[in-house]
């Protein structure tokens, strides 16, 4: 930057140039200006760091975009050829196989129907017909009746709690 030498000099004029009584103030307005200058700079270099890695994602991001692509491209392929593969399977099934008759050697045709492993359940109006039934099976007296109580009340016990 600069030397002893130039500091000096520059002293010296601004002495000559400004009276001393000014000097103080021309000093601070110096000041001023120069931090306004380095805070621009320090904003003008945070930017120009921010769009620098702003760019370093974009390439990224195209990088990976190219990537999505190649594999959406190869997985096109292999899913259009197992779709050929499953297409062929499904028409060879449909082919018949002769005449549809049952070669058993004489014996019936087995049954088409098979005998069920599992109880049928109820169905949901059986089960709502079920729990009303309960419901009013297990139904209390009228509340109403104040002066019939079912149960005595609850004791009240004069004792210190003992807090843990």
């Amino acid at each position: 930057m600069f030397d002893f030498g130039e500091i000096l000099v520059i002293g010296v004029v601004a002495l000559i140039v400004l009276p001393p009584e000014r000097l103080p103030q021309a000093a601070r307005t110096l000041g001023q200006w120069i931090g306004k200058l380095q805070h621009y700079v320090g904003q003008m270099r945070a930017e120009f760091d921010r769009e620098f890695h702003l760019s370093d994602l974009r390439r990224l991001g195209e990088e990976a975009r190219a990537s999505a692509r190649s594999v959406e491209t190869e997985l096109r392929g292999v899913v259009s050829g197992v779709e050929s593969e499953v297409g062929k399977v499904a028409a060879d099934a449909m082919v018949p196989l002769g005449d549809n008759s049952w070669t058993g050697g004489g014996q019936p045709l087995p049954p088409m129907s098979f005998p069920r492993r599992y109880k049928p359940r109820p169905s949901i109006d059986d089960l709502t017909q079920e729990i009303e039934r309960l419901k009013r099976q297990l139904a209390l007296p009228d509340a109403s009746a104040g002066s019939r109580r079912k149960f005595a009340p609850r004791a009240r016990v004069n004792r210190a709690r003992v807090r843990r």
